[in-house]
């Protein structure tokens, strides 16, 4: 049985610390390499998806007419079936592929040019629409400018979705991959508050332009991104890993569909696993409606102008840094589990409070902030815990799994949140989210008992469906490390 516990400080034969993973073995200095470029990718990265897109796409459909039901469409119901087709084709590509530059980097490679493309296109889509109207004024007569930048703005995000599917997949699976097992909370906090001063880097310099400019602040954020994903791929490298299990042979179709089955039987077969989709699926259908529309709360039910929104959004996330820089060994001592239990708790308290207490801008602030603290206590708990409980040599393939969940339920719950805030207003979004982080709630309580069956902090393993499905009991075989 394979103890799943972070192995103790190894040296090398000079007296030197130093840190494995599977074959890779980094001195101080190589790790800090690794940590560095990784962060550096993670900035760039929670710019574009945290930052910039979350904001400038509901800015600018709402500015051409866009309803709250068709934002919701748009941003998520469309996108995320998408993500759905292609999440799970990309993550277990990826744990089967074997090559030169190793089993992810190639993904991030070849992703990353085409991403930065669309993402200039995405914020350049109101003079795309002009500039049609101007060269074909026959074909487009009867379509307003305004629609037509509606439709240019969800073809284009759309493109920029699709090459967003691979970082967003493939990024995260490198972790378990290169960062040592002992300091992967340390490095999952770490990432959380780099990626949060990304963010706060717009919320302090470019939000306020993202009504007027938008494709100013796409072309920076692609550039930046461009650089960062293309230098992460030739300064950090992966270490070998063993041969993939055999594919299926015979005709395609009938191959096709035996590794649809063996993915769906190895997947969602178990009731452990399900309860980590639910607790993550409840919580982010929670927590992405908040993101999305926290904005139009703010500056069409609230009043505030995007200058002092911008500075409400800094603050909230200084104190989200000091949750993060504070998190990293509370979670590498505790368990993220446990960690993720509190946070979950903390999460439905500060939102059903918010939606109480929240009735102009001082008080808007106040409890956003609370709120936002609770959700980065989540983040840095729960980030760190796929690499704990998920079987690593099927890693990228059980996140899928994950990632096809939620985003069903994103697909969902989004427009269904558009829908009834047009309806009862947007008063009721801290409402939603306190609804649904209960139910999540739920969920990693029950995650937890079945995880101290499974062996708990000593002894857990986690279970693997080999052949016929296991609807109920825990039968486990051990993992790698």
């Amino acid at each position: 049985m394979t103890v799943l516990v972070p192995p103790p400080p190894e040296q090398d034969e000079n007296g030197r610390r130093v840190w494995r993973v599977g074959s890779l073995v980094y001195s101080r200095g190589q790790l800090a390499n690794v940590f560095t470029w990784m962060l550096w990718g993670d900035f760039c990265l929670h710019l574009m998806d945290m930052g910039v897109v979350p904001n400038v796409v509901p800015l600018q459909l709402k500015k051409y007419g866009a309803s709250g039901l068709m934002i919701g469409l748009i941003t998520g119901t469309v996108m995320e079936i998408m993500s759905v087709l292609m999440v799970a084709v990309v993550s277990t590509w990826s744990d089967r592929h074997r090559g030169h530059l190793g089993r992810r980097m190639p993904f991030l490679l070849w992703s990353t040019p085409p991403l930065a493309l669309c993402l200039v296109a995405l914020g350049f889509s109101p003079r795309l629409a002009a500039w049609l109207t101007e060269v074909a004024p026959a074909a487009l007569a009867g379509i307003s400018v305004a629609s037509l930048t509606i439709g240019t703005m969800a073809v284009t995000l759309t493109a920029y979705k699709f090459f967003d599917i691979v970082p967003q997949s493939v990024y995260y699976y490198l972790w378990p991959d290169i960062i040592p097992a002992r300091l992967m909370g340390t490095f999952t906090c770490w990432f959380k508050v780099v990626g949060t001063l990304g963010v706060m880097f717009f919320n302090w310099k470019l939000l306020k332009h993202a009504d007027a400019h938008p494709e100013w602040i796409c072309l920076l954020a692609a550039g930046l991104y461009l650089f960062s994903f293309l230098m992460l791929v030739l300064m950090v490298r992966e270490g070998k890993y063993p041969p993939p299990e055999p594919a299926p042979r015979g005709p395609l179709l009938e191959r096709a569909g035996e590794t649809v089955l063996r993915y769906v039987r190895e997947c969602f077969s178990h009731p452990f696993y399900w309860k980590i989709y639910l607790f993550n699926v409840f919580f982010i259908c929670g927590l992405a409606p908040l993101g999305t529309f926290l904005i139009v709360y703010a500056t069409n039910t609230l009043e505030i102008d995007l200058e002092r929104y911008g500075v409400a959004m800094n603050w909230r996330d200084g104190f989200r840094l000091a949750v993060f820089l504070a998190m990293g060994p509370l979670v590498d001592r505790f368990h993220p589990l446990r960690a993720g239990i509190v946070a979950n708790v903390l999460a439905f308290v500060t939102g059903a409070a918010a939606f109480v207490f929240t009735r102009g801008q001082t008080s808007f602030l106040v409890m956003t902030v609370a709120v936002f603290v609770a959700i980065a206590i989540f983040q840095a708990s729960t980030f760190a815990l796929g690499p704990r409980i998920l079987p690593q040599k099927q890693y990228g393939q059980f996140c899928s799994a994950n990632a096809i969940v939620y985003r069903l339920g994103l697909a969902l719950a989004m427009p269904v949140a558009g829908w009834v805030f047009d309806r009862v207003g947007y008063g009721y979004l801290f409402a939603w989210f306190a609804a649904f982080t209960l139910l999540s709630s739920v969920m990693i309580v029950m995650l937890y008992f079945d995880w101290k069956r499974l062996g708990g902090d000593e002894h857990y393993v986690a279970p693997v469906v080999e052949e016929e499905p296991v609807p109920r009991g825990f039968e486990v075989t051990p993992v790698e490390k």
